[in-house]
């Protein structure tokens, strides 16, 4: 057991380790990242800040597998995915991850129902249609489960995305700026979702470069140049930590 973002006794759920990224562009040579370490706790609710170019959606694509590491290792719940083959990190992400775009990515020809059940067909779960009925619900949308997304608000999009994000109940959760094509008050809905999530023993990874948003957490991370330059806890909520440590202890490791 460490310490991790104020967190206390939570095991450590994601390890990076001199985690370096290198794009090249032409005869461009675009450092993303230039030697990332950080150890996040399970259960801790991440925000990584920063303004635009700083890396933050690049360690994020890293975190999911999306994108791979030039240099380092990272390791979630047991599982070095730095390493994995692109085929061994599908099937790994479709049981593990469940990530929510700023710009929603929902399949445009399919019912907000089926939207939420594809994860499950491609994790080869099966189509447990209650079960995407029951996240709809949970989210406020049960009455529009047969309507396609372009009959939805965008704040109604992202929440089917956040439905979608659930419905292998994968313990941890990255959105990529997920309030960012939102107004404020639907973006506040949002967040307060986040925090139920939380609160229920989920660990959380937000992009934001909004600080308002960020303090809703237990913890901010912001990066600069490809560099990590703050990281501050903040004192969050009890209960979410009790649940936390609870969880840390019976969870197995994950391959």
């Amino acid at each position: 057991m460490t310490t991790t973002g104020g967190h206390p006794n939570i095991t450590d759920f994601i390890e990076i380790q001199d985690v370096h990224k290198t794009y090249v562009s032409g005869r461009r040579t675009i450092e993303a990242l230039k030697g990332i370490d950080l150890t996040i706790g399970r259960g801790e609710w991440v925000t990584l800040l920063g303004p635009s170019g700083c890396g933050k959606s690049t360690l994020l694509n890293i975190l999911s597998g999306i994108d791979r590491p030039t240099s380092g290792e990272v390791r979630i719940n047991g599982t070095v995915i730095s390493t994995r083959t692109e085929e061994q990190l599908s099937r790994w992400r479709g049981r593990n991850v469940g990530i929510i775009f700023q710009f929603f990515q929902l399949m445009p020809t399919l019912t907000t129902l089926e939207n939420v059940v594809l994860p499950m067909d491609l994790a080869g779960l099966g189509r447990d249609r209650d079960r995407a009925r029951a996240l709809l619900e949970r989210v406020g949308l049960g009455e529009l489960s047969e309507n396609l997304p372009s009959e939805l608000s965008g704040g109604e999009q992202q929440r089917v995305a956040i439905a979608r994000a659930l419905a292998n109940d994968p313990p941890l959760i990255l959105a990529d700026e997920p309030t960012g094509n939102l107004d404020s008050e639907t973006g506040d809905r949002v967040l307060q979702l986040f925090h139920e999530l939380w609160q229920q023993g989920k660990t959380i990874i937000m992009v934001t470069h909004d600080r308002s948003n960020a303090e809703r957490g237990s913890r901010t991370i912001e990066l600069r140049d490809g560099l990590v330059v703050s990281d501050s806890a903040f004192p969050g909520d009890t209960a979410a930590v009790d649940d936390s440590i609870r969880l840390a202890q019976q969870a197995p490791t994950s391959h």
